[in-house]
């Protein structure tokens, strides 16, 4: 028996790779690293997660519930986080809905931003057209299991089996026919069904329209929100108002126009005021006008009586 193999902090746990097709090729050893995982924010699921570092390029979520359930004989896993690959959550396809639903249920709680549902609308995928996804170089996965006594136990039988000097752990050894293949007849299979199924693409796509709504009506909000706030100087900018989109609602933008209206109602009687003090100093331009013209036909009339031809 020999010594514990870690490195900073690391449990070192050695594996070997299943042998090649070709004669010629020797066996290789493949070394994963491990250890309780510690992130910044820590979460409800930290204390019985592990951290894993440097997993083979065709590492699955199978692959590890195999080797830490049935190989290492240690702990059950709940799932698996990888870090390019996305994962399906339970109703991971129904985020844009349960979004949708939450900000429209729940008013008391904080509001929820444009930027927020965009970060949902970024994670709505199409399907992969792959039947498998590899890993890159040296990637890592975050391994979350049932409990915690899980997950301590799955660190000790790993310690334990990378003392030993013979019999390494061979990767993926019992499940070879529960994977797709890989080679040749990975692509073969990729050219095959190169279009997802239809009623998946279809969920994706009703999702991601569902939500691109939502984050564009929260943009049109926050901007009536932004055009009603004074300025600096005390000034509220004064727009033409919404028009009728299909993204806009018609009651909303009725609303807004309504108010519109009610904000100019001063300045229209304003106008209605300086329309007839102009009506009425034009009445008495008139009747000033006609008064002198009346004054100079009768000094004419007069003056047509007293002048006699010769």
């Amino acid at each position: 028996m020999g010594k514990d193999l870690e490195i900073a902090g690391y449990t070192v746990l050695p594996l070997r790779l299943p042998p090649a097709e070709s004669k010629r090729a020797k066996p290789a050893t493949h070394y994963l690293y491990l250890r309780p995982h510690e992130p910044r924010i820590p979460d409800a699921d930290t204390p019985r997660s592990l951290f894993v570092v440097n997993v083979p390029l065709d590492t699955t979520e199978l692959h590890l519930r195999h080797l830490f359930g049935t190989q290492l004989a240690a702990g059950r896993v709940e799932r698996v986080h990888f870090e390019t690959v996305p994962t399906k959550k339970k109703g991971g396809m129904a985020t844009a809905h349960s979004m949708v639903a939450n900000v429209s249920k729940s008013k008391k709680r904080k509001r929820v931003t444009a930027d927020e549902l965009k970060n949902q609308l970024d994670n709505v995928t199409l399907p992969s057209m792959w039947d498998r996804e590899l890993q890159k170089s040296g990637a890592h996965a975050i391994v979350v299991f049932v409990d915690k006594p899980s997950m301590e136990a799955s660190v000790k039988a790993a310690k334990k089996a990378g003392k030993k000097k013979d019999g390494e752990l061979v990767w993926g050894e019992g499940i070879e026919d529960r994977l797709p293949q890989l080679g040749l007849q990975r692509y073969l299979n990729h050219e095959q069904a190169r279009y997802p199924p239809r009623a998946e693409l279809l969920r994706t796509v009703n999702d991601f329209m569902t939500m691109f709504e939502t984050v564009a009506e929260a943009r049109r909000k926050e901007q009536a929100l932004r055009a009603q706030e004074p300025d600096e100087d005390g000034f509220i900018t004064v727009t033409s108002g919404p028009k009728l989109t299909s993204v806009a609602h018609e009651d909303e933008a009725r609303e807004l126009i309504e108010k519109q209206k009610q904000k100019s109602q001063g300045l229209e009687d304003f106008y209605r005021f300086q329309s007839r003090e102009k009506r009425k100093e034009r009445q008495n331009e008139l009747l000033k006008k006609f008064d002198e013209d009346k004054k100079k036909l009768e000094e004419m009339k007069k003056r047509k009586g007293k002048i006699r031809p010769e």
